[in-house]
């Protein structure tokens, strides 16, 4: 490994409370893996279990249906880890992961994962707390699945999109945005529902949004409608 793949390597949060001795000898065993847009990471049900600490970019962790319906997990980015749960269970993948962007990662060979585990109370908790968070966001959207329409949940939806833009002078820009195709698979619908439910939030002037891009300009309005 390059020395500057090490001190990318070296910021991985977890780490930082793994004792010296351990945290050297794994930053050597570590690899860096580049996928590009569209690529694939990991396939369900595939027997690997290395963890995937990301670089830049993001992913999509995806389940297909027998009939080839995708269905959305969960959107990761810069500083997120994957596959922790075939590490920590030795099952296989429970999901599919795909490349959204050019996709940066740094591979962590399972056994050193859960090393950092057994050598270190701090570095267990600071993963179950990002487990712990994981489950209360699938939790709230198996509620909104089952007891809100297609209008609240694509309210709810892009309340949690919100938390992750960026502020502007004309409200908060998520990028990269993801396209109705994407938003109706996050609230199970379909797009056109998708495309006429933001059609109205853009005309109260709540939303902004292009071919690729979305602006959520009135926050504050967005959390009420959300919350009736």
């Amino acid at each position: 490994m390059t020395r500057e793949a090490l001190r990318a390597n070296e910021r991985l949060d977890f780490l930082a409370q793994v004792p010296e001795p351990l945290r050297t000898s794994l930053l050597r065993r570590l690899r860096t893996i580049r996928l590009a847009k569209g690529r694939t990471l990991v396939e369900k049900n595939s027997p690997t279990e290395d963890v995937f600490w990301v670089r830049e970019g993001q992913a999509q962790v995806v389940l297909y249906s027998s009939g080839g319906r995708e269905v959305w997990v969960n959107t990761v980015g810069s500083g997120d880890l994957i596959g922790e749960l075939a590490a920590l269970d030795g099952e296989p993948r429970s999901a599919t992961v795909v490349a959204l962007s050019d996709l940066s990662v740094t591979a962590i060979p399972a056994a050193d994962f859960r090393a950092c585990f057994e050598s270190s109370p701090a570095t267990a908790m600071w993963v179950a707390r990002r487990l712990a968070s994981q489950i209360r966001s699938l939790t709230e959207q198996v509620y909104e699945l089952s007891v809100m329409n297609v209008q609240s949940r694509i309210q709810c939806e892009l309340l949690r999109l919100a938390r992750k833009g960026e502020r502007r002078e004309e409200g908060i820009e998520v990028r990269p945005a993801p396209s109705h195709a994407e938003l109706a698979s996050r609230i199970g619908t379909h797009r056109e529902a998708v495309t006429r439910e933001m059609r109205v939030l853009s005309e109260l002037k709540i939303i902004r949004h292009g071919r690729r891009s979305l602006t959520i300009i009135d926050l504050e309005r967005l959390e009420q409608s959300a919350r009736r």
